[in-house]
């Protein structure tokens, strides 16, 4: 059977900070018609299903990092195939980094990879559809072939430029395309579009699922058949009540206590009943260090992009229990934006352990040429639950936009303020336990996202009250868009819109930023500016210029002072 779904409202994903993230393009996926090709007698003579998974043990790598490649820059669409001479390219290595070739430092453009490599025979037990192709990070967006025939695509190339430099690649080969005992051809189209460029972290190579979570450090044991069986029954389950759009047979399935990925139990069922269909993929199951079984699977919901997920099952009983995931993506179709966005969601460590307790949401903004991915890569959840324990600090949401490069203003390049301010805002209001209020709601940012921050912040009072910035743009209007909208938007430079307030206004609010005296951007020259622009129109602020550049190592350590401002406005306001 070939199920094609339309999108719905909202849902959640995996946060990718365990296995990285898979991104496909939107496509339409195969399920099987019946559960009897699966079907097996055990001991007792009963039947047990096994088709909705393997047992995932299948270990199956092939390493494509190093020599061996081919470069070049430019762009043709000829490039893609196999039947291609790339002989006058480049001899090449990745994982790479152009700011280490001399003609490639100030290079933003175009270019080509290409690696010509040759399959083993097929290992037993190894299929194409359980093969995933891993490419690390590339910075800042690419599109990828195998033998002739694209297999995925993240981020965009002009003139809708995007880009994705944080995501982790993953694309999986369609069945027949790859060709075992026998030369393959993989060939990666890659655009740059600021700083630095290409591959610039692996794992890069074909890899199985199972090699895959060992490179991730996620460990587990092969399952048995009865334990397969098992598992299938609760996704089979699930995929009929579904079907059925039968709420109540669904929630037969969730154990007591079910968190996934932000949804309870109640908010799963709700997306449940909005669903049309529900498909689970190339999905493969083994047992984790505490004894659950868990399903690594490609989750589609009503016609949504396929995700990858790990589904945790009991192993006494036939409930789905919920990774009990604390941070994580969340995405929705934004009215704003035109399309399907996302933000990623920090819980605190109590938020699981009641179901009463209200939290204050701190709105998190990233720099330049990010989003809301990066903050993956930071581990900023285990940063903030060292932080909020060692400091004693207010027990905070943090949420985490994808703010792009769009300056956090509304223009052709996106309504990024429109995002955050009318839709985020109250989504996370409606979805989460968060005391709703300007009060316990404070907003910081990085780079453009501490120019953002303040923007936001003082052009919005009414929901935001705490504002921080670190190594904040506050000398810069925002930088995007059209002419006519950025001469539009140029009272929105943090150092004219405080000029123009009044102390009255100002003292609305509470105040942290810092910059680094090494600034390349002079932005620190700037922080020094604002706190002299505060401090004379008599407006209290928390202010730090120190030794540094306009990097990580310079604003992370910072990070308790900012939260610091925050949590005193949410004690304050109790």
């Amino acid at each position: 059977m070939h199920l094609c779904e339309d999108p719905m409202a909202f849902s959640l994903k995996n946060s990718g900070a365990l296995l990285g993230t898979l991104l496909l393009t939107p496509a339409c996926v195969n399920v099987p018609t019946s559960a009897s090709a699966g079907t097996k007698a055990d001991p007792k003579g009963t039947k047990t299903d096994t088709s909705c998974a393997t047992t995932g043990s299948v270990d199956f790598g092939l390493d494509l990092a190093g020599s061996g490649w081919k470069f070049t820059t430019g762009d043709d669409a000829a490039w893609s195939a196999t039947s291609f001479s790339d002989t006058g390219w480049r001899d090449w290595s990745v994982p790479d980094n152009w700011g280490d070739h001399s003609d490639l430092s100030a290079y933003d453009g175009f270019a080509w990879y290409r690696k010509t490599f040759t399959l083993p025979t097929r290992p037993a037990g190894v299929t194409d559809s359980a093969v995933v192709a891993a490419l690390g990070k590339i910075d800042d967006a690419d599109q990828t072939f195998l033998n002739g025939q694209e297999i995925g695509r993240t981020g965009g190339f002009p003139p809708q430029f995007d880009s994705t430099w944080e995501v982790p690649r993953e694309y999986y080969p369609a069945d027949g395309l790859l060709n075992w005992g026998g030369s393959n051809v993989l060939a990666v189209r890659v655009y740059d579009g600021t700083g630095g460029g290409g591959f610039y972290q692996g794992p890069v190579g074909l890899f199985s699922k199972a090699r895959l979570r060992a490179l991730a450090g996620v460990d587990g044991t092969a399952v048995t058949r009865t334990q397969l069986a098992h598992v299938c029954a609760v996704l089979n389950r699930q995929h009929s009540a579904v079907a059925k759009r039968d709420s109540r047979a669904y929630a037969t399935t969730l154990a007591s206590g079910y968190f996934h990925q932000g949804f309870t139990a109640a908010q799963r069922l709700a997306e449940v009943r909005r669903a049309t269909s529900l498909t689970d993929t190339q999905a493969e199951v083994f047992k984790d260090s505490r004894g659950r079984l868990v399903v690594d699977t490609i989750r589609t919901w009503s016609g949504q992009p396929p995700a990858r997920e790990l589904l945790y099952i009991d192993p006494r009983k036939q409930l789905e229990l919920g990774d009990q995931s604390r941070f994580f993506r969340a995405n929705y179709e934004s009215a704003a934006m035109k399309r399907r966005t996302q933000f990623n969601v920090y819980l605190p460590e109590s938020y699981t352990r009641t179901s009463t307790k209200r939290y204050p949401v701190v709105y998190m903004l990233n720099g330049f040429n990010g989003s809301n991915i990066e903050w993956e890569a930071r581990d900023i959840d285990t940063v903030l639950d060292r932080l909020i324990k060692d400091n004693g600090l207010v027990e905070t949401i943090v949420v985490f936009p994808d703010g792009g490069s769009g300056w956090y203003v509304d223009t052709s390049a996106g309504n990024y303020r429109s995002m955050i301010v009318n839709e985020i805002v109250p989504l996370v209001d409606r979805t989460y336990r968060t005391v709703a209020d300007r009060d316990h709601r404070g907003i910081s940012g990085v780079s453009m996202g501490g120019q953002g921050a303040f923007t936001l912040g003082l052009t919005n009072p009414t929901v935001f009250s705490s504002i921080a910035s670190h190594m904040g743009a506050l000398s810069l209007a925002p930088l995007v868009g059209t002419s006519a909208e950025q001469a539009a938007n140029a009272g929105l430079r943090p150092l004219t819109l405080v000029a123009g307030m009044t102390a009255a206004d100002l003292n609305r609010h509470r105040f942290y930023f810092d910059g680094g005296d090494s600034d390349e951007y002079r932005f620190g020259a700037a922080a020094q500016q604002m706190s002299t622009l505060l401090a004379g129109k008599g407006v209290k602020h928390d202010y730090q210029l120190g030794a540094g550049r306009h990097d990580d190592a310079y604003w992370m350590p910072k990070l308790v002072r900012s939260f610091q401002l925050h949590s005193e406005q949410f004690r304050a306001a109790r």
